[in-house]
Order: C-alpha cells, then structure tokens, then sequence
C-alpha cells in the first residue's frame, strides 16, 4: 500500500475543522446542561414570570391526507400534525456564550408542553399525536409540530346519499388550563394545506379554524378551543355507474314488460324477476348504508319508488292477463267497461280498434246506437245475440212450390201428375229439414262469432290498460329519475 502524502495546507484544514465540530457539539452539549439541569428547568412548570401571567399559544392544523371515512361508525380519520408555537421564559440563552447557536432541539419529554388535545376523539388511546422533539430557539419561541393519524367523531349526513356533502369538525383545547392559564388561538382562518394529498373518494371543499371558548357546568371559567371544520363531497360516480345505473336499466325492463304479448305466457314471470332484482340491488345499497332514522336517504327514496312502480307492475300484469282470457262465456263485459276503456281511453292512447272507429264521431255514433239497443222495446241485446230470425233464403225457398199437391187416391189425373205431387211433397219435406239444418248452423255461427267478438273486446280492454300501464309507468320513471338527480345539486358540480 503507497502511503498517501499531505501537504500542510491539508493537514491545517482538517485540523481546524475537527476542531470547530468538536467546539460545537461541546457548544450543544453546554447548552443543554445550561437549559435543562444548571437553571434548572421544571418540565411541570408553566413557562411564565408570574403565575398571574396567561401564556398565549398559537395553534395551526395540517391536514396530510383524508384516509378513510366510516359512515357506519361515523368516524373520519385523517393524517396530518398539530402546529403548536409558544415562547417559554425558561429557555432563553445568549447565543454569543454557546458558540452562536440559535437554535436547538430538545426532546418534548423534558420541557413543558401544552395539553392540547382533540376533544372529540374517536382513537382508542385518545392522543395519537407522536411525541417528537421540539425546535427551541434562543428567544424562548418554541415549535412543537407533533404528527398522527387522528380520528374524530364525525356525524353522517344520510339525507343525500351517495351524492352527499359531509361536514366534520375537529376540536382542539387543553385539557386542564382555562382562558387564565393558556390563551388558546388560531394562526389562521385555514387550515394548512401545503402538504394534502387528493382523496379518490372524497373532494376537499373546505377546512377552516374558528376561535371559540366554552363554560362548564363544573367550572366557572371559561375554556378556549379552536374548531377546525371541514367540509368534503363524495365522488359518486363509483354509485352512480354501479348501482343507480344498473337499476335504472332493470326497472326500464319493467315498460318493456308492458310490450310484451300475454300469450307469450312470460310476461308474469318477467314482472317478478324485475321487481327481486331491484330488491336485490336494494339489498347492496343497505349494507353500506350506516342504520340511521334521523334522514331517508335520496337513494333510498329512489329505490323505494322503483319497488313500489315494480309491485304494481306485478299486480298490472296479473290484471292484464286475467282480463286478457275472459270470453262471453264466464264474464260478460260491464258497459262502463266498453265506455271509458274500448272507446275513450283507447281514443285517448291512439289506438286502433279492428272493428270499431275510435274516432270521436264514431264513438259519438256507436254509443247512442248502444243506447238505442237498450232502450228498445223488441229484445235485449243477450236475446239478440243468441235467437237469430231465419235467413231471407230458407223464408224464400217454399215460394218456389207449388201450394196445394193432389193426394194419392185422386183418379182423376194422369198417374204422371200423381207421381209429381207425390215428389213435390217429398222435396217439401227435405228442404224443411234442410232449412232446419241450416237456421241452427246459422244461429251456431252467429254465437261463434259473438262469442269471438266478445273475446277480443276483452282482448282489446287488455290492450288498452296494458297501453295504459306502459305510458303511465313510462311517465313515472322519467319523473322520479329526474327528481332524484334534480335534489342533489351538488352532482352537477364541476370534480
């Protein structure tokens, strides 16, 4: 190994400053003796010339990060520090006789610190603040900036969930000394926020301090504490695209249920899939929800109205079915029914009939003609429908015959003539039978095609309140989905 040669300009220079970071760690070292043991220093002491003295301590909060907020618990956590400045009489020096130092610090355990605490507390060792050194500097002025992860009661807001505002406060006191002890007050009207992080979940709308003093029943002092409020909007597009999204689309699923045939034999089946799968998604949304009963939350009130327009689509649908397969048989069809759901409802809703004109004129007409039947003084429209009168062909056909035949045992005809009468009559005689036959094929056919008909009015009245269903349930979705996104104003805000 080649020995390293050192000028003397480099010897000289290590030497001098060897010697100036012995002087001052010794320099240190003094001061501490002569702070802490030579005065000496009562960490127990309050730091003021006379006990009649009020210490003014400065106050600041720096808010780090907004790390989670537990609506169920309602409990805000928060990481930041306490920002704490007050000037101790006790720890003054002169910087000329320790070196120059004008600044040292000192472990917080052993001088005086402030009892300054969150009152509304939520951690289970209550202080979380860490205990770290103080800056001390050579006029007494002390900063004490203790970090932690701070947790605090916080009420929560259910009214406008999940497009909520929430607003905590944070209350910062001492513990034991009254306005005469400590003069508690805010460096500012804000918070610090030099250091904040941006929350995924939560935007940071406000954090503001505000000086207050507060009197127990116990005491008759007065005790000062700075109350920092903070204000934060919920980001819901996690909500809104996860869970209102996806019951809004299931509950237009509904309308569309509407459009369905009753023949199809799902329509039913449909409807009571749609209603458990907005109960389903109720479900989720309950169980982030904390059990409050001082609000119903703006969701709630959503998924509420989806249900009950889902229950009555259960029951419509019931109702549109039942209707849908009644024939002249088993129900015959009230005439309010024909009025205010065949004509003017169907009239209102735009709709054809195949056999009637569901124009205004035509209902006008139709329904003084349906007066007329049942005013009249010859038959009932029951009779009507089931005892035809013959048909103008079978009334005819005798006309065609002769009136009178020749009897058998009359000799006085050619036995040509004899044999005439005798076909005549047996012609007479089958076409009686024929046209037998065909007044009660005519009266059948009649009472199928009054049956048919009545079966398709009552096919028709589903057609109707199914059409009816479909407009008002159609309605109803665009007006609950517009007042539930026109109640939160706050969703409209810029991110």
């Amino acid at each position: 190994m080649i020995p390293v040669q050192w000028s003397w300009q480099t010897r000289l220079f290590i030497i001098f400053n060897c010697f100036r970071f012995a002087l001052g760690g010794y320099n240190q070292r003094y001061l501490l003796r002569y702070l802490l043991k030579e005065r000496p220093y009562n960490p127990f002491e309050r730091p003021v010339l006379n006990d009649t003295d009020t210490l003014p301590v400065r106050m600041n909060l720096a808010l780090q990060q907004i790390i989670h907020y537990d609506a169920k618990n309602e409990v805000i956590v928060l990481s930041g520090w306490m920002v704490l400045a007050w000037n101790d009489c006790n720890l003054k020096w002169n910087p000329k006789n320790f070196g120059g130092i004008e600044t040292i610090r000192i472990p917080s355990t052993q001088i005086w610190l402030p009892d300054i605490l969150l009152y509304n507390s939520a951690d289970e060792k209550f202080d979380s603040t860490m205990k770290i050194n103080a800056v001390v500097q050579h006029t007494g002025d002390v900063l004490y900036v203790p970090p932690g992860i701070f947790k605090a009661i916080c009420s929560f807001n259910i009214a406008s969930f999940p497009f909520d505002t929430q607003q905590c406060t944070l209350k910062f006191g001492s513990w034991t000394f009254d306005d005469a002890g400590i003069n508690l007050t805010a460096e500012s009207n804000q918070g610090q926020l030099d250091a904040f992080i941006k929350n995924g979940q939560w935007d940071l709308e406000e954090f503001s301090a505000v000086i207050s003093v507060l009197k127990y029943e116990c005491c008759p002092t007065l005790y000062p504490f700075v109350l920092y409020t903070i204000r934060i909007r919920r980001f819901s597009l996690y909500y809104f695209f996860n869970i209102v999204v996806p019951c809004f689309l299931i509950s237009c699923m509904t309308i569309l249920g509407f459009l369905l045939a009753p023949d199809s034999g799902e329509k039913l089946t449909l409807q009571i899939t749609i209603l458990l799968s907005v109960i389903m998604f109720s479900l989720l949304m309950f169980e982030i929800m904390p059990p409050s009963s001082t609000a119903v939350p703006i969701i709630t009130k959503y998924f509420t109205c989806i249900m009950i327009m889902s229950t009555v689509s259960v029951a419509a649908s019931v109702l549109v079915i039942s209707i849908h397969f009644r024939n002249a048989h088993n129900h015959t069809m009230p005439l309010w029914i024909q009025k205010y759901i065949c004509y003017y409802t169907a009239w209102l809703l735009l709709m054809k009939h195949p056999r009637y004109d569901l124009t205004w004129r035509g209902i006008r007409q139709r329904w003084n003609m349906r007066k007329g039947e049942l005013n009249g003084d010859d038959e009932s429209v029951a009779k009507r429908c089931y005892k035809c009168r013959p048909t103008p062909l079978v009334n005819n056909l005798f006309k065609f015959l002769p009136s009178k035949s020749l009897p058998p045992h009359h000799h006085s005809h050619e036995p040509a003539q004899t044999l005439n009468a005798y076909q005549t009559d047996l012609i007479r005689s089958e076409l009686r039978n024929i046209a037998s036959h065909l007044a009660i094929l005519s009266r059948r056919v009649q009472r199928e095609e009054k049956y048919n008909e009545d079966s398709e009015d009552w096919k028709f009245v589903a057609m109707v309140i199914d059409r009816l269903c479909l407009t008002f349930f159609t309605l109803s979705m665009i007006v609950f989905t517009g007042w539930t996104l026109l109640s939160v104003p706050s969703m409209f805000k810029r991110r």
